[in-house]
């Protein structure tokens, strides 16, 4: 087996951050109704805050990205078809990245609820409109889905070629490089 090059520390730390923050708004989304409702709102923020940070660092992670290719998939790794179909699934998690967040800011603001900061507020522009909210919190939730499905599938791709193929994938985000 040749040398693999890893990605650098920063996209690795990129990586799992987004990707704890994902699963974090997820469950806290999925969750909502199972805490007391008094805490609607501070979990309802605290998802909010989460996906705001995600947009964040998805646009971190794509300015990084333009300036440090990724590593090459070691040569053992499928032929052009494989490849073209994880640069594909690449992209549709990048955009669902930012999709997921960005319907649901339109879905936080026509609640009419402000954005809680801690230090300061941000109050809603509009006032709570259920004929525009409930559409887009639907589409949200689906896109939502969608997201967890497709990273669930990457996750499940990653640990198919760590333990059934053997090659080192995985490791290539598990390790950062060593300069």
């Amino acid at each position: 087996m040749a040398k693999v090059d890893h990605f650098d520390s920063t996209a690795v730390a990129l990586h799992w951050t987004t990707a704890a923050l994902i699963v974090i708004a997820f469950g806290l989304g999925l969750a909502v109704d199972a805490f007391p409702k008094d805490w609607e709102h501070a979990v309802v923020n605290t998802h909010s805050l989460l996906g705001i940070a995600i947009i964040a660092l998805t646009a971190a992670r794509i300015a990084w990205r333009l300036g440090h290719a990724p590593p090459p998939l070691p040569e053992e790794v499928g032929g052009p078809l494989v490849r073209r179909a994880a640069a594909f699934v690449h992209f549709l998690l990048y955009a669902l990245m930012v999709a997921v967040p960005l319907i649901g800011i339109p879905v936080f603001l026509y609640r009419g609820l402000a954005l809680d900061f801690g230090l300061f507020q941000v109050p809603s522009p509009f006032a709570r409109t259920p004929a525009i909210f409930r559409p887009l919190q639907e589409a949200h939730e689906l896109a939502a889905y969608a997201l967890i499905g497709l990273a669930a599938a990457h996750m499940l791709a990653a640990l198919y070629h760590h333990f059934i193929r053997r090659d080192e994938v995985l490791l290539q985000m598990l390790t950062p490089a060593r300069r």
